[in-house]
């Protein structure tokens, strides 16, 4: 072996250009396609022309080269190569082979051997024979596979040439053989042609351009690709761009799709340029004369610098046999998005119009920002905004989208020396409504610890004002009717709003085991529409006004305090006492003022609460049954006696409340004993019969049942007055076990029917709530204990975080979506392409709800049910009133006239409602999976949503069949196919129908 190294500038020159020309081949990309994981194994056999033999001497020389795998050694270098070789400031080129021969007269240097190598710094050729001619500047490399490593194309494979590269340094051109190469484009491509020619480009410096005939590209990475495309001519364009054409895309060797061309740029990072529009093959070949075109994501993006970019599109429906629920629009996106690392600050601004073709606009905005000023201090702000929120649900075919609020949500955080300060607030909006919620400042202030000695203060603070305005539901009189000068009365809708304020502060001291609490609150309730008030005598219940207040208020000012001692019988009983000095009327402030006292404060005494309560856990152990070895029993009791003297409520502040002394029990002395219960059952499992180690899967637990009871309180001074002791009015029951992963059952009861500070009440169990959530998949111990049963091994799952993680991943998936779903912006406009899991068994998903409310006695009452609400829309057309009624329905009414209202107020009366939400997922077949989420309305048996998606996984492509439903009645159709390394190249058909009625 022969070894050679010389920096003539001749030699330099010459691997210089001969190895940036050849490793363009090599190292061309075909755009930033995101990347997908592949599995690691040998390079696969390129794909072979239709009609041609595969080259199977490129195909396995690559097969069996890694850039991890030696392909040439190199001589050990002797004294004086090593001193060239580590000599500074010069460009090493070394030569190797087994003859190397200079001919001085023709100027010709051949390297020759099996195999013969060239090495200029990282980049090196290997063949069987290279030529070099320094009199016509020709480089020529043979041999069975030329093979042309360059570390510097990262992930790139070698470069393979079959037989001969041949470069003529003077025109600068050149051609290659057949050839096969890989290279990386977000993911990775692999190339082969029949053979190339190499131009380098005059015009722009270090830029090449390779001509390609018979070539074809894929980016499966089997030994038989799934796909591959074929093109009779390519061109490069390094580092720059890529044509090609004709394309022909090949499913095995089956021919199944042709295009005239090919056009990628093919430059690295963000680069300005054209989107990809999305439409499919209907707004090409119509195939119905109802069928109405649309298509979308027709814009630009543009690259502004490292820091920013900005995108613009519009998308457009067709107007053509347009219909009131679906006239057609036009809408336009703007996006500008920013991330400065190194200044912690990102986010984006986005906005959209949109037109209808009957002329209604809705324009919306949304910011988001995120921005870390220092450790401590941080601002996060998501704000959206929307001009026409009808307008936002009825085109939208989102499901997601046309049930979630528009929500904004702002917050700043920060620290000055112990103090933590958190000053945020939101904003609310509901679809298709024109209510808005706002909850703005909303201030809170926490420290740490402040310790002194034995005494320990830990005071915070709170501020919040929230409202809500232009409501338009649970309102008596919606209307403000004016005559007209014709003798007609005009009717506007009365803009309602709301406002609460809140504020507390609370300072607990800790001396020793002594805690001595201490609370400071105001809250005010302002309500600017009008409503109907019945006044009753303070002491003549005979006397009864009805008034009509263009405004009502209440206002309510308390000072807390109460003094824990020192508990007993820790570990055990768990004994506390303490003492409280609270109101009368628990149901007011100390002091209070509200319309009915003209706007006068008016003071209620406090009195002394003495209570002692305990809290034990009692537990036995049973016995264990077939797979349970042990069952263990806990009961917690929580036992309660309270003692409070009696008192007195003055006549003012009574009236100021709406309240009568006839009948009035709230000041009597209270005797009181309390109880509430939770009791568990837990069971502890065998090792399996089959595991090697005694001990396997021993010590697991599971909770069998786990049952909750809200406190009951027994008043001995309420019995002997009104025949009936329970002082609370609410009863609940809840429970779980984890033989159904996420299983949660509720159930709550209103015990009594009138006032409860009233001798009229009556003790009246009536059922208000019943929800049942659960989940079911192969995993849960409930199948698993089934299957074994029957003689089938199935692994009991008692990992409850995993139980719980998989129950609430779709609900937490839905409810992230539509709490962080931007208003503008063109990707949140359209539809949601599903994504399903594949290979992950099946799973279900219940949850059913039926609320109701009490039949109220007496009093004004108001059904506030969407026909009553909408039907001044009737005078519109049945189209405005079924619209009216399936956005109430979405969107029930919120506020405190839900369900809720002061003394002598009317009383609404929401419509019972039984709701089922389903998720179903599993797996066809091992390829295929499919899902259905659904929500159904029992007592109008109607679906309001439905979403179903077909999901095929596939090696290389991605392909989706959903249909989708939103409760407006709007359904799209949606079937989409997608390459993953290059999602541009797709084919999807969408249909979108727009209507107003529901199925």
């Amino acid at each position: 072996m022969i070894g050679l190294a010389g920096w003539t500038s001749r030699q330099t020159v010459l691997l210089r250009r001969l190895t940036a020309v050849v490793a363009v081949t090599m190292g061309v990309p075909l755009g930033d396609a995101v990347a997908q994981p592949r599995p690691t194994g040998q390079p696969p056999v390129r794909p072979a022309q239709p009609g041609t033999r595969r080259d199977s001497a490129v195909a396995d020389s690559l097969r069996g080269l890694s850039k991890d795998r030696k392909v040439f050694e190199w001589a050990t270098p002797d004294s004086i190569m090593r001193q060239l070789l580590d000599k500074m400031g010069y460009k090493k080129v070394q030569y190797q082979g087994d003859t190397v021969q200079f001919n001085a007269q023709t100027r010709i240097l051949t390297l020759q051997g099996k195999p013969s190598g060239v090495q200029r710094d990282e980049t090196m050729l290997v063949g069987d024979s290279i030529t070099y001619n320094d009199s016509t500047k020709k480089v020529v490399a043979l041999g069975d596979s030329v093979l042309l490593r360059d570390p510097t194309q990262a992930d790139a494979d070698d470069f393979i040439a079959n037989g001969r590269i041949e470069y003529d340094l003077n025109s600068k051109q050149g051609f290659t053989g057949a050839f096969s190469t890989s290279v990386t484009s977000g993911q990775r491509l692999y190339l082969s042609a029949q053979r190339s020619a190499l131009v380098s480009d005059t015009v722009v410096a270090g830029r090449h351009i390779v001509f390609a005939k018979n070539g074809s590209f894929t980016y499966c990475d089997h030994t038989e690709p799934h796909f591959h495309f074929t093109t009779g001519e390519m061109k490069f364009i390094s580092q720059n761009v890529m044509v090609a054409r004709p394309g022909v895309l090949y499913i095995g060797e089956v021919p199944v799709f042709w295009i005239p061309f090919f056009f990628q740029d093919i430059r690295s990072g963000r680069r300005s340029g054209l989107l990809t529009p999305n439409f499919g093959m209907a707004e090409l070949f119509r195939n119905s004369p109802s069928y109405r075109r649309s298509v979308q994501n027709i814009g630009y993006f543009l690259a502004i610098n490292d820091f920013m970019n900005f995108e613009t599109s519009f998308d457009w429906r067709s107007g053509a046999r347009s219909s009131d629920t679906d006239p057609g629009f036009i809408r336009g996106n703007a996006e500008l998005r920013y991330k400065w690392l190194d200044r912690f600050v990102t986010g984006e601004f986005a906005s959209s119009y949109m037109g209808l073709r009957n002329g209604t606009t809705n324009t919306s905005y949304t910011w988001n920002h995120n921005q870390d000023f220092s450790r401590d201090t941080r601002l996060t702000a998501r704000l959206n905004w929307v001009q026409n929120t009808m307008i936002q649900r009825a085109t939208t075919v989102n499901p997601v989208a046309a049930n979630a609020t528009i929500r904004s949500q702002l917050n700043y955080q920060t620290k000055i020396g112990p103090a933590q300060i958190n000053v945020g607030g939101s904003r609310v909006q509901y679809p298709g409504r024109t209510q808005v919620d706002m909850d703005f400042p909303s201030i809170n202030v926490t420290t740490g610890s402040l310790e002194a000695g034995p005494a320990t203060w830990t005071p915070s603070m709170r501020l919040a004002i929230s409202g809500q305005s232009r409501i338009d539901q649970g309102l008596q009189f919606p209307f403000v009717y004016n005559p007209r000068s014709d003798g007609g009365i005009d009717s506007t809708r009365f803009n309602a709003s709301r406002r609460n304020t809140q504020f507390q502060f609370d300072t607990p001291i800790k001396l020793w085991d002594f805690q001595w609490q201490n609370s400071f609150t105001m809250n005010e309730q302002f309500r600017d529409f009008p409503e109907q008030r019945e006044i009753v005598g303070v002491r003549d219940t005979s006397q009864r006004v009805t008034r009509i207040f263009a405004k009502t208020f209440e206002t309510n000012f308390d000072w807390q305090t109460s003094f824990n001692l020192p508990r007993f019988f820790q570990g055990s009983w768990n004994v506390s006492p303490s003492v409280t000095l609270a109101n009368v009327e628990n149901g007011a402030g100390m002091f209070m003022r509200t319309e009915r006292s003209g706007g006068k404060w008016v003071q209620q005494s406090k009195r002394l609460n003495y209570t002692v309560s305990a809290s034990p856990t009692l537990y036995a152990m049973l016995p264990g049954l077939g797979p349970i070895a042990r069952l263990r029993h806990s009961i917690t009791p929580g036992i309660s006696y309270s003692y409070s003297p009696q008192a007195s409520v003055s006549d003012e502040f009574l009236q100021a409340m709406g309240r009568s002394r006839v009948g009035y029990v709230g000041a009597l002395k209270q005797n009181r004993v309390g109880l509430s219960l939770a009791t568990n059952l837990e069971a502890k499992l065998r090792p399996p019969a089959d595991s090697v180690d005694a001990g396997e899967g021993a010590g697991r637990k599971i909770k069998l049942l786990s049952l909750n009871f809200s406190s009951l309180s027994y008043d001995f001074v309420r019995a002997d007055t009104l025949g009936n002791g329970i002082a609370e009015r609410t009863f609940t029951i809840g429970g779980r076990t984890d033989l159904l992963p996420g299983f949660d059952f509720r159930t709550s009861y209103d015990l009594f029917l009138g006032d409860m500070q009233s001798d009229t009440v009556t003790f009246d169990p009536y059922r208000t709530d019943f929800g049942v959530t659960f989940s079911l998949d192969g995993k849960s111990g409930l199948v698993a204990l089934v299957g074994r049963l029957f003689g089938r091994k199935a692994t009991l799952d008692t990992d409850s975080t995993t139980a719980a993680n998989r129950q609430n991943t779709n609900d937490q998936t839905v409810d992230r979506q539509s709490r962080n779903m931007n208003a503008a912006g063109g990707g949140n406009m359209r539809g949601m392409q599903m994504a399903l899991p594949t290979g992950q068994g099946w799973n279900l998903n219940i949850q059913y709800n039926a609320a109701r409310q009490r039949p109220p006695r007496g009093g004004t009452q108001i059904i506030n049910n969407p026909e009553s609400l909408c039907e001044a829309q009737r005078l519109q057309g049945v189209l405005a009133y079924d619209l009216c009624v399936q956005n109430a329905l979405s969107a029930p009414p919120t506020g405190a006239n839900s369900g809720q209202s002061a003394i002598g107020a009317p009383i609404f009366i929401q419509p019972p409602t039984q709701n089922v939400n389903a998720t179903m997922s599993f797996n066809i077949t091992q390829n295929w999976a499919a899902q259905w989420t659904t929500q159904y309305d029992v007592v109008r048996s109607r679906f309001s949503s439905q979403q179903i998606g077909l999901q095929r996984a596939m090696h290389d492509w991605n392909a989706v069949f959903a249909f989708s439903q939103t409760p407006s009645g709007t359904f799209a159709f949606n079937f989409f196919i997608a390459l993953k390394a290059q999602p541009e190249l797709k084919f999807n058909y969408d249909r979108q129908t727009y209507r107003s009625n529901n199925f």
